[in-house]
């Protein structure tokens, strides 16, 4: 079999491959997500709300949590890109995104996030009233510039992002994803299995973060603009090519090493030496290697199907956009309590996790919620004839 041939053949297995590993990634990403805003409060960084009391251990461990979620969600979506573009032109990948993407933000900044800066006014003893007292000022300015309208929508940004990003890409992605483009990424790939060569794949991320261009759109997540398009790029690559699936399987160890000295070394840097330039080597080496850890024991360890993962699957989505406006709903009434912060965090989590779960299936059941929260219809149940019919056994 020629080389062309077996890049062909290896194109059209990929097309049918389904990588669970992927969704389960994506499960676990969104429910770290939900346990790292539930700990918002008691940081020692700005918020929403903030109870009165913070804790310097939670602050670490959850801007380490942080350091690694948003990266690896664009390394997720730019995996699940790839796949996507193997069935689906430019025009139908991008109104998917649209509609995945864009309906649910609109929805939800016009809905459920003016509950939140409403919260964050009242908490912040700079508004009196009711919520529907509030809502007319809610179009007043931009908020953090003195107004209360969240043009980002808080912690939806990334689907702004991902949707900016589809646009940007989709061209280069449809280009690179041709045979014989495939078959030039497969002459590069083995080059990645060699120790140490995927930290390669960062030099980009690293460059922008230090020359931090067109720094006046500030930062989302801790990231600029381009770096997190260059996550969103690693992913597409990686995911491109069997190659770099058995390097990452097979360094991730290596790179659990490489990530605990990095984050050992980090505090040091931060707190004595105020290096710029250091912070931002060690950062993403630790941000990269934990998520080469991630990928690798995912792709061997989590690439199987199970009947919860595409329920599981299909309700990100909505328990993403809504789970912020939960907890900060729960957490400004609890936060006024007297109750230590471990209990606190423990009652923030879990009433927020029951009512998410609650609101979640019943979106699931109304087909228009389900179009306003990002997912695919709910198809009505074809009769017992019909089905048979198309089973042959009728």
């Amino acid at each position: 079999m020629t080389s062309t041939n077996r890049i062909t053949l290896n194109k059209k297995l990929i097309n049918f491959e389904r990588r669970y590993d992927i969704d389960w990634l994506r499960i676990i990403a969104v429910f770290l997500v939900f346990i790292y805003h539930c700990s918002r409060f008691f940081d020692e960084f700005e918020w929403h709300i903030k109870n009165d009391e913070v804790d310097l251990g939670v602050t670490f461990f959850f801007t380490f949590l942080g350091g690694i979620g948003m990266p690896l969600f664009f390394i997720i979506s730019g995996m699940a890109t790839f796949y996507f573009l193997g069935f689906a032109n430019a025009g139908l990948y991008i109104k998917a995104r649209f509609i995945r993407l864009m309906i649910p933000f609109l929805f939800a900044i016009f809905t459920q996030i003016p509950i939140q800066v409403y919260l964050d006014r009242v908490s912040h003893s700079e508004f009196t009233g009711s919520f529907f007292e509030f809502y007319p000022q809610y179009f007043n300015g931009l908020y953090g510039y003195g107004g209360n309208f969240p043009w980002a929508g808080f912690h939806l940004w990334f689907l702004i992002l991902l949707f900016l990003f589809s646009l940007v890409t989709v061209n280069l992605f449809v280009f690179l994803r041709k045979d014989k483009n495939l078959e030039k990424i497969s002459k590069v790939a083995p080059f990645f299995k060699k120790p140490g060569s995927l930290y390669l794949l960062i030099i980009p991320a690293l460059l922008l973060q230090l020359l931090n261009p067109l720094s006046i759109l500030g930062e989302f997540g801790g990231y600029n603009l381009f770096s997190l398009l260059v996550f969103y790029i690693i992913g597409f690559m990686i995911a491109s090519d069997k190659y770099f699936k058995e390097s990452i399987e097979n360094h991730w160890h290596i790179a659990l090493i490489v990530g605990i000295i990095s984050i050992l070394i980090l505090p040091v840097v931060i707190l004595f030496l105020d290096n710029f330039f250091l912070y931002w080597i060690l950062g993403l080496t630790y941000v990269w290697s934990f998520i080469i850890v991630i990928l690798g024991s995912a792709s061997k360890h989590l690439n199987f199907n199970h009947k919860s993962r595409k329920f599981l699957n299909d309700i990100v989505m909505p328990f993403y956009v809504v789970h912020q406006t939960i907890i900060v709903i729960i957490g400004f009434y609890v936060v006024q309590t007297d109750l230590m912060i471990l209990l606190k965090y423990l009652i923030i989590c879990g009433i927020s996790f029951a009512i998410i779960i609650a609101l979640v299936m019943i979106i699931r059941q109304v087909n228009i919620l389900r179009f306003l929260f990002g997912m695919s219809l709910k198809k009505k149940p074809l009769s017992n004839k019909v089905s048979k019919d198309k089973l042959g056994e009728g």
